[in-house]
C-alpha cells in the first residue's frame, strides 16, 4: 500500500542507496503508525541490495528547509551517546521521507505478551541502563544546535498536559461537564505536585520513553543493547530523572507487578552516575518522586487516548485508559499527600475507564 507517499521519490531514495537493485521491484506495505501524524513503510529489497528491507518514515511537511527535522537532529544525539536508537541511511527533506534501519516488528511490548513478564524482565532491565545513558551521556552530548535544550518538562508544560487531559478526555471523550471553578479546584490540587516535578534538575528525557517504543531484535538476549532499538524520540526535551522510568514502569500497555517495578527502580539507582543519583536527591524520597512523575504522566496518557478516540477516530486506544486508571488508583493509595486530589480526580478517572470499556474495541 502506497497511499500518502511520493513513490517517485521513494524509488529514487532507493536507487541511490542501493545501485545494483531495481528500485520498481521493492515491496511496500504500510506499517502500522503510533500516535502521531507520521507514516511508515516498510519496503522490502530484491537480490543485489546488502539490506533485505529498510523502512521510509514520511513526517509532515511543515518543515522549513533551513530547520532542522527534530528526528534527525535528537538523533544525533543519542548516537553519539550510544544509545540503541535505528541507523540513518537516507534523508530526503524535499519528499519528506528518511530511510531508517529496519527494526522488525516485536515491541517490547509484544516480547512481554508473548512471553510473559518475568522472562522479559532481562529486557527491562537493559531498557533502564538504555535510560541512564540517555540520562548522563546523552546530557553531556548536547551542544547549543541540540533542540531539546530548548525545550524543557516546566510547570507551564506540565500544566499544559493537565489541561489536555480536561479537554481532551474528560469534555470531549468523557462528556464530563466541570464547572470553571471545579476544573479550577482540581487544579490547584495538582499545581503543587507540577511545581516540585519541576525543580527537580534537569537531564535529556526520552519524552515516550515505553514498552511501544522499544523494539526487540530477534530472540535472544545479546550483549550490549545490539538486540534493542529506541524508537519515537524526536520530541525529547529537558526533564527530571523521573519522568522516563515513570513512563516506562507505570507504561499505560505494560503492568508490572510491583515487587519488579521496585527492583527496576534499584536497578536505575545502581546504574545511575553519582550526577543522576545527586538530581535524584534524598533516596528515602525516591518512591514519592517517582510516583509524582508517575501521576503527571498517567493523566496526560489518558489525555491522548481520549484524543485519539474522539478527534482521530482511533478507538484502540480506549482499551488503555483502563489499566492507566488502575495505576493511577494504586499511586493515590500509597500516598497521602494525594489524597485531595483523588477525592476529586477518582470519580472522573472511574467514569472514563467505565466509558472507554463499554465504547473499546471487542
Amino acid at each position: 500500500m502506497t497511499e500518502g507517499i511520493d513513490l517517485a521519490a521513494l524509488r529514487a531514495g532507493l536507487a541511490a542507496l542501493f545501485p545494483a537493485a531495481d528500485p520498481t521491484s521493492a515491496r511496500i506495505s504500510e506499517l502500522a503508525g503510533d500516535a502521531s501524524t507520521r507514516r511508515y513503510y516498510r519496503v522490502r529489497i530484491e537480490a543485489g541490495a546488502p539490506l533485505s528491507s529498510v523502512v521510509v518514515m514520511r513526517y509532515p511537511g511543515e518543515m522549513t528547509p533551513e530547520t532542522e527535522l527534530p528526528f534527525l537532529n535528537v538523533h544525533r544525539y543519542l548516537t553519539a551517546a550510544g544509545v540503541p536508537v535505528p541507523a540513518v541511511y537516507r534523508s530526503d527533506p524535499e519528499a519528506n521521507l528518511l530511510f531508517l534501519e529496519d527494526a522488525g516488528d516485536t515491541m517490547l511490548e509484544d516480547a512481554v505478551r508473548g512471553h510473559g513478564v518475568r522472562p522479559c524482565l532481562p529486557l527491562y532491565e537493559q531498557c533502564v541502563e538504555i535510560l541512564v545513558r540517555i540520562q548522563s551521556e546523552g546530557t553531556r552530548a548536547l551542544d547549543g544546535k541540540a533542540i531539546p535544550r530548548r525545550l524543557s518538562f516546566d510547570v507551564a508544560k506540565f500544566a499544559d498536559e493537565i489541561d489536555f487531559f480536561f479537554r481532551h478526555a474528560v469534555r470531549e471523550f468523557g462528556g464530563i461537564r466541570l464547572s470553571d471553578r471545579e476544573e479550577r479546584e482540581i487544579g490547584d490540587l495538582f499545581l503543587p505536585f507540577l511545581e516540585q516535578l519541576s525543580a527537580f534538575p534537569r537531564v535529556l528525557a526520552h519524552r515516550d520513553y515505553h514498552s511501544r517504543n522499544v523494539m526487540v531484535l530477534g530472540s535472544a538476549m545479546t550483549p550490549g543493547h545490539r538486540n534493542l532499538r529506541v524508537l519515537d524520540f524526536q520530541d525529547a526535551r529537558m526533564g527530571n530523572v523521573f519522568y522516563d522510568l515513570a513512563s516506562l514502569l507505570r507504561d499505560s500497555y505494560v503492568t508490572l507487578p510491583e515487587d519488579a517495578v521496585e527492583d527496576l527502580r534499584y536497578a536505575w539507582r545502581h546504574a545511575a552516575t553519582a550526577e543522576l543519583r545527586g538530581a535524584a536527591g534524598d533516596p528515602g524520597a525516591f518512591a514519592w518522586r517517582f510516583d509524582l512523575a508517575a501521576l503527571q504522566r498517567n493523566v496526560k496518557a489518558i489525555g491522548t487516548f481520549g484524543n485519539q478516540a474522539h478527534n482521530r477516530g482511533k478507538r484502540i486506544y480506549l482499551r488503555f485508559i483502563p489499566p492507566t486508571v488502575a495505576h493511577l488508583r494504586g499511586n493515590f493509595e500509597r500516598n497521602r499527600p494525594m489524597r485531595a486530589l483523588a477525592k476529586k480526580l477518582l470519580p472522573i478517572l472511574s467514569a472514563l475507564a467505565e466509558r472507554s470499556t463499554e465504547e473499546g474495541p471487542a
